[in-house]
């Protein structure tokens, strides 16, 4: 892995950016000129990105959300993390409008993406709701998620977006395939169309592209990992998916610093391969029933892209909410769904030894090692893995490991110091 802050022109802007390259095909990237917002850069200037946190008032149709602030004023973007194994950026933005008006006067959100060689990144969305003022009314929603494609100068939608444009699954093995342009007339519950979403127990959505790997996020419906209200359609409790109308393509974001708008901006066919345009799918929220979450409240997503469609996704997915059991001679801290890792204390000397039984196969292992530093020898089932089959790194006091293996049956780890 490489990441690089460096200055990019592209699309007609120019401005600072942060760059995360994998050993994949694509890579995260944090640009001034989309207000840092982290989007997944697929190549052909196609880029992905899921979204950011996003209230609204009812007195005023403006957008509370961080690429209205154009000056980049609140929005600010670092490296914590650059190493073999994981890069960690962090992003900290507040909910403003195009007038830098800050919602309830201190409305603030923090996000973290760890990002791992094979492409994939865990997205933390930490929110402040604000406590400071009353200027806006109480909010109309809090959103979260959105799949958002990016088409460059150049590039039009319908050439790169499949007919079947979007899927939504879940681990049991259910899928939702929708046309695009999606068909809504209007902004739309999903739950109200596909009521037995309500009880999934995970959502992973995937936008479905031309020569391109199919972007995804996954998130769970547990509320100790994902915040939700009670859904304001059907009443039951479950992350709010709502789709948009037909083709929603806007030309306000990116690389757009007008801020001569209110809410939103269509693009016009004449802008539509043009200028930077997005293309949004189906969004996710708390609540789109006036429901405020505590402050702070924390939401957890996995994204990348998938060059396997649905099934690749399903594996990551379930990989990740469903960690496996594990014995160790060690102490086993627990499984971190925000670091995808698998956290060991070490408390005495010698190589480390786990044993993990997966629930569902382990789509390239973390492990988080707490007192242990690098360079290490790593075997499995006492068979030595090629040194290009890991990555290692020190992350504060401990030793990270990343393993690139799919391990679907009983396995045992050991870890030691390298000879």
């Amino acid at each position: 892995m490489r990441v690089a802050r460096s200055r990019l022109a592209q699309w007609g802007a120019e401005g600072d950016a942060i760059r995360v390259e994998t050993d994949r095909a694509w890579s995260l990237v944090l640009w001034e000129k989309a207000q840092y917002v982290p989007c997944w850069d697929l190549g052909g200037d196609v880029w992905f990105t899921p979204e950011w946190m996003e209230t609204h008032s009812p007195e005023d149709p403006h957008c509370y959300e961080p690429i209205m602030d154009k000056e980049c004023r609140f929005s600010r973007a670092a490296v914590l993390e650059n190493g073999p194994a994981r890069a960690v950026v962090r992003w900290d933005y507040a909910l403003c409008d195009s007038l830098y008006r800050v919602f309830w006067g201190n409305t603030r959100a923090e996000e973290r993406y760890r990002v791992y060689p094979d492409g994939i990144a865990v997205r933390h969305l930490a929110g402040w709701p604000g406590d400071q003022a009353a200027d806006q009314l109480n909010a109309v929603l809090w959103e979260v998620q959105e799949f958002i494609v990016i088409n460059g100068v150049g590039v039009h939608p319908e050439d790169v977006i499949e007919p079947i444009g979007f899927t939504l699954a879940n681990l049991a093995g259910d899928a939702i395939e929708l046309k695009w342009p999606n068909p809504f007339d209007q902004y739309t519950h999903l739950c109200t169309v596909y009521p037995e979403i309500a009880e999934w127990s995970e959502y992973i959505g995937l936008v479905h592209l031309r020569n391109h790997p199919d972007p995804f996020v996954a998130f769970p419906r547990n509320p100790l990992l994902f915040a939700y209200a009670e859904c304001g359609e059907c009443g039951r409790p479950h992350p709010q998916i709502c789709g948009f109308a037909g083709a929603a393509n806007y030309s306000h974001w990116p690389a757009n610093d007008s801020t001569d708008f209110v809410g939103w901006v269509e693009a016009s066919p004449e802008e539509v391969g043009t200028r930077a345009t997005h293309t949004s799918f189906f969004s996710t929220g708390y609540s789109y029933a006036g429901k405020t979450p505590p402050r702070p409240s924390s939401w957890l997503f996995l994204t990348g892209a998938v060059p396997g469609g649905v099934e690749e996704a399903r594996a990551l997915a379930g990989s990740w909410l469903t960690p496996a059991h594990v014995e160790t001679s060690h102490l086993f801290e627990g499984y971190a769904y925000s670091e995808r890792a698998y956290r060991v204390r070490v408390n005495k000397a010698g190589p480390v030894s786990l044993r993990l039984r997966p629930v569902r196969p382990i789509v390239n292992p973390v492990l988080r090692l707490y007192s242990c530093a690098p360079p290490v020898e790593v075997a499995l089932n006492g068979a030595h893995l090629d040194p290009a089959e890991y990555r290692s790194q020190q992350v504060e006091q401990d030793l990270l490991l990343w393993i690139n293996r799919t391990l679907d049956s009983e396995t045992t780890i050991e870890i030691a110091p390298a000879q």
